[in-house]
């Protein structure tokens, strides 16, 4: 090829035959990010070889993305490439494609020799190991398992609004549970907003405690990280009209199902502890109030909490502050204590008054807490009981859900188990549900006690007689020993 060819046509040679590859999304939402994906052309050798590498590139690019393009592969083999127009670099590669390369073939009526959609590209891959399953196409089309990846994808296209690609930064949201990964897209900003407003809605659930909260943007993409992206979605929900996200514990992310060195990509935008105070609720609140990308407005239930929390915090309620739930049952305590700092001087002052009104709305704040909310760190002993999460071991006894309701009743538990030296201070137990504490004694409790007998619940009688019997027995053991 001589120097002026050279430069009328510095991607191939006139005067030699060759190939040309082409990837063309049809609704020109997805460009290659290599522009060798787009357009490649080859006069060297093996065209088949070199035509299966541009499947397998295109395959690797979009296994990056939110779903498979609607691309198609093209191959052209020509006799002489003489005629084929000249690609000017300065000219973007789609806009060469489509209003000058793809006329020519059809102008002169150049079918193209190969024809695959990316979509079967990647599910031939994936499933048969070749990329080029153009002669399987009519089998393809009877496998269950195709139709429902292409419905899969064309659910995906609707899910990103026909976009292709991952709009950055992604926003991960890492704490006790794990990972959840959210895409830059509509869908993943919905999905964070929604999850920041659920650990808001739940910040003082004891059955989702976070430990913490961390939120983080990564910039990058690759195929393991693909299917964890928005995975919080589940679309699958029939009474949901719009986006359904789903934050349990169980939909976390664990730590090894993230790809090797995933962490180490992440940029730390936000951290809390996620205490149960009203200080540290009102500042992570706060904040998310004021993010623009979230706007979480505070429920009344937490409301309620945190000013009682508050109230419990500082033994103090301004009887000027906006009212909230709980005001009237707090206002005569807070009249109260308003009266006790009304003085004309200050040796007038009674700070033992003050400190005695002041615990008595804090006991009131609690009380209110305990008896109408469930909140962690401030949960009361009868809560606890009847939940079957928490568990609670006497001696070296663990009790089951029968025993617990028996004690969150009011009744006591005789326990045989604990009838050895070390541990018959455990012998009986009883829960204290004013003071919050679970009691125990070698001698029986002045209330109904029960036994566990065969998995059933059985009344003890005469407690003092099975005492006596079991300490008179033991006496008569040691007397042998001497």
């Amino acid at each position: 090829m001589n120097k002026k060819s050279q430069q009328e046509h510095p991607f191939f040679d006139p005067d030699k035959p060759g190939s040309i590859f082409v990837g063309i999304d049809r609704y020109h939402h997805y460009t290659p990010q290599q522009p060798l994906n787009a357009l490649t052309f080859v006069q060297e050798g093996n065209s088949d070889d070199r035509f299966r590498q541009f499947l397998l590139d295109n395959i690797g690019e979009a296994e990056c993305c939110p779903y498979i393009p609607d691309v198609e592969l093209l191959r052209y083999d020509l006799f002489t490439m003489k005629r084929v127009p000249p690609f000017d670099p300065r000219v973007p590669f789609g806009e060469y494609i489509s209003k000058v390369l793809l006329p020519f073939f059809q102008e002169h009526c150049l079918p193209p020799a190969r024809r695959i959609s990316l979509q079967d590209a990647v599910y031939g891959y994936r499933h048969k190991g070749e990329p080029d399953c153009s002669i399987l196409k009519r089998y393809l089309m009877q496998e269950s398992a195709y139709l429902d990846f292409r419905l899969q994808q064309q659910e995906k296209r609707t899910l990103y609004r026909c976009q292709p690609r991952y709009e950055f930064p992604l926003k991960v949201v890492e704490n006790d549970f794990g990972y959840l990964v959210f895409s830059g897209n509509e869908i993943g900003r919905n999905g964070f907003r929604e999850c920041i407003r659920h650990i808001t809605d739940h910040y003082f659930d004891p059955h989702y405690d976070t430990g913490h909260l961390a939120v983080y943007d990564c910039m990058s993409v690759d195929d393991k990280l693909v299917p964890l992206i928005d995975a919080s979605f589940k679309p699958c929900k029939p009474l949901e009209l719009d986006y359904s996200f789903d934050f349990y514990p169980a939909s976390y992310i664990g730590l090894g199902e993230l790809p090797e060195k995933f962490t180490d990509r992440l940029e730390p935008v936000y951290y809390h502890s996620m205490e149960a105070t009203a200080g540290a609720f009102i500042k992570f609140a706060t904040d998310w109030n004021l993010n623009k990308d979230t706007r979480i407005a505070v429920s009344r239930e937490n409301h309620d909490i945190y000013r009682l929390l508050t109230v419990m915090q500082n033994g103090y309620m301004n009887i000027h502050e906006q009212p909230f739930t709980y005001s009237g049952e707090l206002l005569p305590y807070a009249e109260k204590l308003e009266k006790i700092t009304q003085v004309r001087a200050p040796g007038d002052f009674d700070a033992d008054k003050f400190r005695q009104a002041s615990l008595e709305i804090r006991k009131a704040a609690d009380g209110i807490l305990k008896r109408d909310f469930d909140v962690r760190g401030h949960r009361s002993l009868e809560k606890m009981l009847n939940d079957p999460a928490v568990v609670f071991t006497v001696g070296s006894q663990k009790l089951n859900g029968i025993q617990k309701s028996a004690l969150a009743s009011g009744y006591a538990l005789y326990i045989p188990e604990n009838n050895t030296y070390v541990t018959r201070h455990l012998l009986y137990c009883k829960a204290n549900l004013e003071e919050g504490r679970i009691e125990h004694s070698s001698k029986p409790f002045n209330v109904k006690t029960y036994m566990m007998k065969d998995g059933l619940l059985y009344p003890l009688p005469e407690e003092k007689k099975t005492v006596q019997k079991t300490e008179n027995k033991n006496k008569r053991s040691n007397n042998r020993i001497k």
